[in-house]
Order: structure tokens, then sequence, then C-alpha cells
């Protein structure tokens, strides 16, 4: 596993520190990547989401102690009686976060996807879309996604006995002669939805941008026409074929 490319604009591009948005990468050998979006209205989101994409990286077999873990370092990172009553207001509704997880299974010759809230992938093989998770539509990014929390009285969905099939997805690389695979976090990948649906394929945009000025001017130009909500927006391009002559390993 490569990665192409992996950027963000962030939704106010003169204040570059407030983007929410996460990702940890890590060498190909290693084949892990995490991305995650932390949800504005809450706490402290961009902490809780940087520590969520370096615990998946670090080991991606998500269970109850892996997220009480979780939670735990979060909250020993604070003094709540440090705080204002306002802000420990605030602590104790939580901070909440997407994971989009991808994993390398090369024994397997597949790809493992995990996913809780609306960041997605989505599976090519040349000029062709195979699929996408976990939406496939862009009506579905309308709903209230389901996110990791802090206040673990919040992760109910984590315990639930179709968490493996809801949450996971596995794509095959048996037969693909140019897989990839695309991550988006929600206001990029519900434009990418929205444009499949209307026979639009902005995967041969995606797939053709080389650095980050040619992402920022496609970013910006669909804000500024209205077809892509202004949030912060990351991307991250993953190839599973040989290099390119023109194509260098990022970074």
């Amino acid at each position: 596993m490569r990665v192409v490319f992996a950027e963000q604009v962030p939704k106010e591009p003169s204040f570059p520190d407030v983007n929410e948005d996460v990702l940890e990468l890590r060498r190909s050998d290693i084949g892990r990547i995490a991305v995650s979006d932390g949800a504005s209205e809450s706490f402290d989101s961009k902490r809780w989401a940087k520590l969520l994409t370096a615990r998946f990286v670090q080991n991606p077999k998500l269970d109850k102690t892996w997220l009480d873990s979780a939670i735990s370092d979060y909250q020993t990172q604070f003094n709540p009686a440090q705080m204002s009553w306002s802000q420990q207001a605030a602590f104790d509704r939580g901070s909440f976060a997407t994971l989009l997880g991808i994993e390398q299974l090369v024994e397997h010759n597949s790809i493992s996807i995990f996913s809780v809230g609306d960041s997605i992938a989505v599976f090519l093989d040349g000029n062709d879309l195979i699929d996408s998770f976990p939406y496939r539509r862009a009506e579905e990014f309308q709903q209230r996604p389901e996110l990791f929390s802090t206040n673990a009285a919040l992760n109910d969905f984590f315990s639930s006995p179709d968490f493996s099939t809801r949450y996971y997805k596995t794509w095959s690389l048996m037969n693909r002669k140019a897989p990839v695979v695309l991550c988006m976090t929600d206001a990029i990948g519900e434009w990418f939805l929205r444009a499949a649906q209307e026979g639009n394929h902005k995967w041969r945009v995606l797939t053709k941008i080389r650095d980050i000025s040619d992402f920022e001017s496609l970013v910006l130009q669909e804000r500024q026409s209205e077809n892509m909500r202004i949030d912060d927006t990351t991307l991250v391009r993953l190839a599973f074929d040989a290099i390119d002559n023109d194509e260098l390993p990022y970074p």
C-alpha cells in the first residue's frame, strides 16, 4: 500500500490551526492509515480525533478494552478541577469524532476498512468505481452520524451484536488491475457521491491531483460554486500497484 496523496484544506484557509480533521499515516510496509473528523461542537474533538487515529494505526483490533483505554487516555489529559463550570459541563458532555481506518491484509490480498461516522472510503479499479463505504449515496450524509465519544455512555453502538458487520468492510484485490482507495471526510465525500449519482466521474479528477495547490484550487472552486459544503476537507489516495514512472511515493 502506498500513500500517493494526503492533504487537507481547512474550512477557514486563513486559520489552519482550527482544522479538526486528523490524518494519521504510517509507512506502507505497516499498511495502515486512519482519518478522523472531530465534531466542531464538542469540547476538544481534535485531541480526541488525534488519539483515535494514532491508536488505530498502532492497533486496529478494536474492542471494549481498546475504547476504554482511549477514553481514559483522553480524560487524563485534563484537570476538571481547574475548569470553569461551562468548560466542565462541555467536558462532561464529551468530545466526538469519526474514525476511518484502512489496513492492507497482505496474506489475504485484500483491504480491511473500518468506519464509524461519515468519513468514507471509495474503491476504484482504474477508471471504474467499484464500491464505497460506509455510505453509497449522498443522501446518507443528511442523517446524524454515529461518532466515538469520550463519554462512554454514548458509545452504545460499539457493543451492538452487529457491530462487525455494520462497521467493517473487506475489499478483495484479486484480479484488480489498478486498485486505488480514496479516503474522504464528509464534505468532499458528499460532493463525490452526489456527482457520481449524476454521472459525473469526479474520481478521474481526484486521481490526477498531484499536490496541495491542485487540491486547494479544486476545493475552493467547488465551495465558491456551492457544490461542496464549507468544512474541513481531507483527501487521501492509496495505491496498491507498482509506482508509475512519473509518480513518487508520498511524502
